[in-house]
């Protein structure tokens, strides 16, 4: 082989070798863009799961502090606009709608009423493109928000002020709705000596389901259920 052959030889090897690792190098490069592009989007992903669960903690948190203040200062109830079913556990009972209730005023010399008030999908019904909201208002005061997102529903049962036992671990959900059905508000209750009147009312029981995570297309993936059972001091003497 002449030497002019060798020599042009030798340079296409070179070329050859050097687009290869060219090839490796665009190869490894995008590798690592992908796996960086992977873990930013987790993190992110991870970022925005935290901030929907923090809201709902939030908003969760505000909701219960006042609700329960105004709860225990209350004098009586005076419209409670709820789902009413005859079955206690039925899962539309108590859905929210309104609830007045008598606190006193500031002052502590007159009374005034404090009314909360749900806006959004009849029965809380999850529909695309509706916001759930609960606002509470004071007598002449300016009706606020304090609920605005990721409410699934709210309950509110009314009370006799009784401290209810929990249910036995042999005992039927029949027995024990027996037990506890006298004792809960419902316009006809059909239990004897069932509270039927807004007047007797002395305690009232909260449900506040959120929904704390959203996929992508804001569909809730996990819900958070807040309860609470707040017995008024004014009506219970043994608060005292």
């Amino acid at each position: 082989m002449r030497k002019e052959d060798k020599m042009m030889s030798k340079k296409m090897n070179k070329k050859a070798v050097t687009l290869v690792e060219v090839m490796i190098a665009m190869l490894l490069f995008a590798i690592v863009l992908a796996v960086g592009y992977a873990m930013l989007n987790r993190t992110f992903v991870s970022l925005e799961r935290q901030k929907q669960s923090l809201d709902t903690l939030h908003e969760a948190r505000d909701f219960l502090m006042i609700v329960e203040r105004d709860l225990r200062e209350m004098i009586g109830v005076e419209e409670l606009d709820t789902v009413f079913k005859g079955d206690l556990f039925d899962e539309q009972n108590a859905l929210m709608y309104k609830l007045v209730i008598i606190v006193p005023s500031r002052d502590g010399n007159s009374t005034q009423k404090v009314t909360y008030t749900y806006e959004g999908p009849e029965l809380h019904a999850e529909l695309p493109n509706t916001t759930k909201v609960l606002y509470r208002q004071v007598d002449g005061g300016i009706k606020k928000a304090i609920i605005t997102k990721q409410m699934n529903y709210l309950k509110i049962w009314g009370t006799d002020g009784t401290i209810f036992r929990n249910r036995e671990a042999d005992e039927s959900l029949d027995h024990y709705q027996k037990y506890l059905g006298p004792h809960y508000y419902h316009p006809s209750n059909s239990f004897e000596g069932g509270l039927r009147s807004l007047e007797k009312i002395k305690g009232v029981e909260v449900q506040l389901c959120m929904h704390e995570l959203l996929d992508s297309d804001k569909k809730p993936i996990k819900d958070r259920t807040f309860v609470t059972r707040i017995y008024s001091r004014v009506l219970n003497s043994k608060y005292e």
